[in-house]
């Protein structure tokens, strides 16, 4: 089998993972790789499939996500509720500013309600961040083998 460039190994990886994500059947992903990367052989589907299914490759991705995916979805969520957050408060003000008779009560301890619960939420991701730099830096260091001793080292010299 020719040397696939890189980009393109990594893109059929990403291929076959989605094949075995969705449970597709040989066929099924033989015609799913060919539309999105051209014709594979199935032996060619097969070992990369067993490679991808492989205690290493789930410890890469698991690496990958403690270090990058995680932080990353946590981003995301903080920024959602930021948003929502925003939302609200725009909307409390925009009803607040209307004259007495036309205000809905009901609406304003709703949205009220619901800067509470976006605040609170907002507070408790705000607060882990540290906690999760502080775990990715452990993570990164054992990974780059400064850690030294290992897991076993930390809770060791930890009870003493």
């Amino acid at each position: 089998m020719a040397r696939l460039a890189k980009d393109r190994s990594i893109l059929l990886d990403k291929l076959v993972s989605d094949c075995i994500t969705f449970g597709l059947s040989v066929d099924e992903s033989m015609e799913y790789i060919r539309r999105q990367f051209g014709e594979i052989r199935k032996r060619a589907f097969f070992r990369r499939k067993r490679k991808l299914n492989s205690d290493e490759s789930t410890m890469e991705w698991l690496s990958y996500f403690t270090r990058i995916g995680f932080v990353e979805l946590h981003r995301k969520i903080t920024e959602n509720i930021r948003m929502i957050l925003d939302d609200s408060l725009h909307r409390l003000y925009e009803e607040k500013q209307k004259p007495d008779g036309a205000r809905d009560d009901h609406l304003i301890l709703k949205l009220k309600k619901d800067i509470k619960q976006s605040t609170l939420l907002l507070s408790e991701l705000s607060l882990g961040a540290p906690v999760v730099a502080g775990i990715r830096a452990k993570l990164d260091k054992f990974q780059n083998g400064e850690a030294g001793h290992g897991i076993d080292h930390y809770y060791t010299n930890s009870m003493h």
